[in-house]
């Protein structure tokens, strides 16, 4: 906070002004001007006894008060003017349309449900919202609300995303929006999906860095060098959440239930690119097969909905050709 000019000059001058008039007073005395040397004398006492007592103050007064003392009231103005203002801070009601399974028609129907969101509210915010406010029943599954965890995966407007990272008004357009769960995954309920079968599927590709020496692992006496070259080959798949979106957005998933999916194939990139692993051409023999590698049709879509960037079609890109160049060196 700003101190006030009078402050300022009460606390300032004499500190600066005290060494000046010393000065002068010095040389008006050596020049026999005793009445001048005289005023600069007593404006020099002046400005030590106030220099003395606002030091004073700051000791054994202001200490006495919390640190933020001085700017309680300010702040409170502050405070209520923010309130005041948030009463026209953009927000506004919008209206949801959650699509929910209803055990009885086997059939996803829509319940509409109205809240009202800030500009930074996001789908999950709102959802919550309705669930304290509206309805108690609504499934959802979230944990970090901080796009880390990946429970929160749905489909907002007809794409496969996280609801804590997807901004309400930025997409609810004409003040609707439709939240249904993912299909790629069984529906347990509401919003909430069944991921067994997607975690079973990933550790299926041994999902870890596989050494020949057993011992060296629980033994190891340094860590495994690595060169930046050979970390750039696999970091980029390592980013991986596993909040299952590239499979719902995946068309083949689908289509086909027995195909492995694009997670757990970019993993298999991801370790198989990994110089520490030990796993080698066994990791491309585990996915050599038309249900897995060669199921892909590289739509792509797996890849434009990663919240993290990973880009699992190029991934499984990699692996294809990989294996098609160790067959042709086999040959």
């Amino acid at each position: 906070m700003r101190r006030s000019w009078v402050s300022i000059f009460t606390v300032y001058a004499p500190m600066l002004g005290v060494p000046v008039l010393l000065f002068l007073y010095m040389i008006t005395n050596l020049l026999h001007l005793s009445i001048v040397s005289r005023i600069f004398l007593s404006l020099i006492m002046l400005g030590l006894i106030v220099f003395g007592l606002m030091s004073f103050r700051d000791v054994f007064i202001d200490r006495e008060k919390p640190y933020n003392y001085i700017h309680l009231n300010e702040r409170e103005a502050t405070a209520a003017a923010y309130q005041e203002k948030g009463k026209d801070d953009g927000s506004r009601s919008v209206e949801f349309e959650v699509k929910r399974f209803n055990p009885a028609t086997k059939m996803l129907e829509s319940e509409l449900f109205r809240t009202r969101v800030h500009r930074f509210s996001t789908v999950l915010d709102a959802l919550l919202d309705i669930k304290e406010k509206e309805d108690n029943t609504l499934a959802i599954r979230y944990s970090c609300r901080m796009g880390i965890c990946g429970s929160c995966a749905m489909v907002v407007n007809g794409k496969p995303v996280l609801a804590c990272e997807t901004n309400v008004l930025q997409n609810s357009g004409e003040g609707r929006i439709v939240v249904s769960p993912m299909l790629g995954h069984p529906l347990l309920k509401d919003l909430v999906t069944d991921f067994d079968d997607f975690f079973e599927r990933h550790r299926s590709i041994k999902p870890h860095l596989v050494r020949n020496d057993i011992e060296e692992k629980y033994s190891a006496q340094k860590e495994y060098p690595q060169s930046r070259e050979e970390l750039s080959k696999y970091l980029p798949f390592s980013y991986c959440i596993m909040c299952g979106l590239c499979v719902d957005a995946c068309p083949v998933v689908n289509t086909n239930p027995s195909f492995i999916g694009p997670q757990a194939l970019a993993q298999v990139q991801r370790y198989y690119a990994d110089s520490r692993d030990q796993l080698g051409d066994r990791r491309l023999e585990m996915v050599d097969r038309l249900e897995d590698v060669w199921d892909c049709e590289f739509a792509g879509a797996c890849s434009l909905v990663c919240p993290k960037g990973v880009d699992p079609a190029f991934a499984i890109q990699l692996l294809k050709a990989e294996i098609v160049r160790k067959d042709i060196a086999g040959k």
